[in-house]
């Protein structure tokens, strides 16, 4: 501490250093007179550098004598006074004295839950109104105390008005500044200290049963507060044997290395693997009828940021496709090497009919003879090497992307006609753009893309005609639970039009419990089956395993053996004559009725899975489709606990809020602005935090009391206060 020693023509007379428990100096308050005796408390808590700058730079103030508490009995009592310098007189006579840090005013923003758990505590009142309120004040942080002590006020004798523990002590020892370090060596003073506390008096019956509204003291009479945290409701695990067999050694070994659930990789597993599929084949569920599905599906995987590690699980699957786009990439540079190469042989054939052609019409122009015959065959043979110079153009073959603009995502459909996955690592930024007006053609273009089997066409002045006659478009991506949160509110109040609906494979799962650190080699040996699958899928001509060739220009399709064929019969009729009438959330019922497509596509994606692995061939079996069942009752879950989910944006307040409460980071009483202050998500400004106490408030979280007094500024009423219910502490 390096006070400085004057403040505008006032000296400094003395200065006490703050420290936390551990005795390290956080700052000091400095005591400045003027000739007459007019004095200034100043803090100074800024750091800066060695020393500190006058003000007050903390979130919860530490009180005075906070090192003292360190080594200090649980036992014994605590006085607490008022003011530093009564604070410092006590512990020259060896008695263990706190003070709160600014005054009388301060007791409600200072933290006292470090006198929690000891005995007993008694106050020192000075001899005023003042004294009187900050004691009464003191009593009632001490009460909001999760194990609040024994609390008992003593009344000096003797004191003149305005005065306190130092004048009592000045008055045994007379030749005793006030300021200077007493020296109490025969423990006379602390024994007289003691005589005296053996007549302290109970708190008086007026500040336990205050009104409420001028003084929330009481502690009794609270209800029991209401549940606040979220309920999610309950998800079934992904369990190992789910997984295709030819993936589940691998998914295991990224999950067991990475300590996640297995929901995050094993749906992106499946997504990408659907992406890759994509318009290559459908499945006909029926036995008889045309109804077709492309197998094409978005994905979302559900979970707080850097805590379920949705991202690096979503990105091991990632990779395999990553590495297959770029082996298609090296094919498309050796593409365009031999192209370049046939196109300087079209071009000379070309520019040889064109000398033909020249020559023949010079001889046209001076009516000589020429042969109608070789007219017709140089425009037979231009026609011909011209449309094979705009066939040969490669085009490279894409898989992923994070482009989602119409006209781009209309090229990649023209040049790739299975389809496309688009990955966002965060999916709400998306969803945010869609909802706005210039968000909405794309947004449209995105979920008629979801159906796998749609088309396109697209005319730009100077881009020309951009055609795509198979738009299909995979979705995968992560969302944190509270934006989901607040857009499902949205989608309940009217503004749904199926978009978080068609994320099918929407998981959510549980948080891990426990965690250990696992470092073992990543399995090879099973990573590269799988992106051997891959690879097979990626070139499958689908008719030679089994599937039969659409009639015309349609693609080719499965259909169920026999057995899988009763399965997928009676899983249908259930799910339309007792499932969708029973269900009554208008989100769920919408979710449910696309499973019709869902369970048929998850049976497909499995069944050529193992048509890749070479573990099966033609109609898709009972065991696959059995495998679907599962799939859509896992996933059913996951809706469940998602759509649940879609609070206002001002319980999701209420939630946060409750949640600093409960973790003691927010101290009682506090106001909207103590709130809004620390910049906490969800509760940044004045709206936010009184929604959330209003919440609270019903909830018997809270009490709120109005100050009638005014502030300095033009009388302007105070903000009113927010009073913690001990029970929630």
């Amino acid at each position: 501490m390096n006070p400085q020693l004057d403040l505008q023509g006032k000296k400094l007379i003395k200065a006490w250093s703050y420290h936390d428990v551990e005795g390290k100096e956080i700052g000091y308050v400095a005591r400045f007179e003027d000739e007459d005796g007019k004095k200034d408390i100043i803090p100074y808590f800024i750091s800066s550098g060695t020393s500190y700058k006058s003000g007050i730079d903390l979130s919860s103030r530490p009180l005075f004598g906070l090192d003292k508490l360190k080594n200090y009995p649980k036992n014994k009592a605590v006085f607490i006074v008022e003011g530093e310098k009564a604070a410092e007189a006590l512990h020259g006579i060896n008695v263990c004295a706190v003070t709160s840090l600014g005054g009388a005013q301060a007791y409600g923003k200072t933290d006292w839950s470090v006198l929690s758990d000891y005995e007993k505590v008694i106050l020192l009142p000075d001899n005023d109104a003042p004294g009187d309120a900050y004691a009464k004040g003191v009593y009632k942080q001490l009460s909001f105390l999760e194990n609040p002590p024994e609390i008992k006020m003593v009344r000096l004798p003797g004191l003149p008005k305005n005065g306190d523990i130092v004048d009592w002590l000045q008055s045994q020892q007379l030749d005793w500044d006030g300021y200077e370090a007493l020296n109490d060596v025969t423990g006379d003073l602390k024994k007289a200290l003691r005589k005296v506390c053996e007549n302290s008096s109970p708190i008086p019956d007026s500040w336990i049963l205050a009104d409420l509204a001028d003084a929330p003291l009481d502690v009794s009479g609270w209800k029991k507060a209401n549940e606040i945290t979220p309920k999610l409701l309950p998800v079934q695990k992904l369990r190992s044997e789910m997984i295709p067999e030819p993936l589940r050694k691998w998914l295991d070994d990224v999950t067991h290395r990475m300590q996640t659930p297995l929901d995050f990789s094993g749906v992106s597993a499946v997504v990408v693997i659907s992406s890759i599929i994509g318009a290559g084949c459908n499945v006909r569920p029926k036995q008889l009828d045309n109804w077709k599905i492309t197998p094409n599906l978005w994905g979302a995987c559900i979970g707080r940021p850097s805590v379920v590690l949705k991202t690096p699980s979503m990105n091991e699957i990632l990779g395999l496709l990553d590495k297959l786009q770029q082996a298609y990439g090296d094919l498309h540079e050796k593409e365009i090497i031999e192209t370049e190469f046939d196109a300087i042989t079209i071009n000379a054939e070309l520019n040889e009919i064109k000398k033909q052609q020249t020559e023949l019409s010079r001889k046209k122009s001076k009516n000589e003879l020429v042969d109608s015959e070789d007219i017709q065959r140089l425009r037979e043979d231009y026609v011909r090497l011209a449309k094979k110079a705009k066939d040969e153009a490669p085009n490279r073959r894409i898989f992923k992307t994070n482009e989602t603009s119409i006209q781009s995502m209309t090229i990649l459909q023209q040049q790739n006609p299975r389809g496309v996955l688009m990955f966002r690592d965060e999916l709400t930024g998306l969803m945010v753009k869609w909802k706005r007006e210039d968000g909405a053609d794309e947004r449209a273009y995105f979920l008629e893309g979801w159906n796998g089997d749609g088309s396109y066409t697209d005319f730009k002045v100077g881009r020309g005609l951009t055609d795509a006659k198979q738009v299909c478009i995979s979705v995968l991506g992560g969302i944190q639970p509270d934006k989901l949160s607040s857009y499902l509110h949205q989608a309940k109040n009217g503004n749904d039009d199926g978009l978080v609906q068609r994320f099918q494979l929407g998981v959510w799962p549980d948080e891990p419990t426990e965690w250990k650190l696992i470092d073992t080699e990543p399995k090879k040996a099973e990573k590269d089956r799988v992106y051997k699958i891959f690879e097979k899928l990626a070139e499958m001509d689908f008719v030679e395993y089994g599937a039969t060739q659409g009639d015309d220009d349609e693609k080719p399709f499965f259909r169920f053996n026999d057995a899988a064929q009763i399965i997928f019969n009676e899983w249908l009729i259930n799910l339309q004559t007792v499932k969708l009438p029973q269900e009554d959330n208008p989100l769920m019922l919408e979710h449910l009725g696309k499973y019709r497509s869902l369970l048929p596509t998850l049976a497909l994606i499995f069944h050529c899975i193992e048509l890749a692995d070479g573990k099966a061939i033609g109609s898709i079996d009972e065991k696959n489709i059995q495998l679907a069942v599962s799939w859509v009752k896992y996933l059913e879950s996951h809706a469940r606990r998602i759509y649940a989910t879609g609070k206002s944006p001002e319980h999701e307040a209420a939630l946060n809020l409750s949640d600093k409460i409960k973790s003691k980071v927010l101290l009682s009483p506090f106001t909207c602005k103590t709130v809004y202050d620390k910049n906490w998500h969800g509760l940044t400004n004045k709206k936010e935090v009184a929604a959330a106490c209003d919440i609270l408030i019903e909830e018997n979280w809270l009490r709120k009391a109005e100050d009638k007094s005014v502030s300095g500024k033009a009388g302007r009423p105070r903000q009113p206060e927010y009073h913690i219910n001990p029970a929630v502490l």
